[in-house]
């Protein structure tokens, strides 16, 4: 798993940035607004709306309701969630 380059870079993307690391690490397996995520991380949701559409290039979290402008649905990616557990082992 360390010797795959593009796992690498996501884990360095995530890890730059404390935001970017407590989206990842609160997302877990469920479904969140950005609102949601927002609210418990303590970020203003503007923002979270920025970072989710970051974490969305870099393929680790995808919009699971892509139809509706209003109440968005996040969930983590196959990808975002070997992120996380990267993360989780290092902690």
């Amino acid at each position: 798993m360390c010797n795959d380059e593009k796992f690498l870079e996501q884990v360095a993307y995530v890890l730059a940035s404390d935001h970017r690391k407590n989206i990842i690490l609160f997302m877990g397996d469920e479904l969140y607004s950005p609102k949601q995520i927002g609210d418990a991380i303590n970020v203003r949701t503007n923002h979270i709306s920025n970072l989710l559409a970051q974490l969305r290039k870099y393929n680790l979290v995808y919009n699971t309701t892509p139809r509706i402008r209003k109440g968005r649905l996040y969930s983590l990616t196959e990808d975002g969630k070997r992120v996380l557990e990267y993360i989780k082992q290092k902690e």
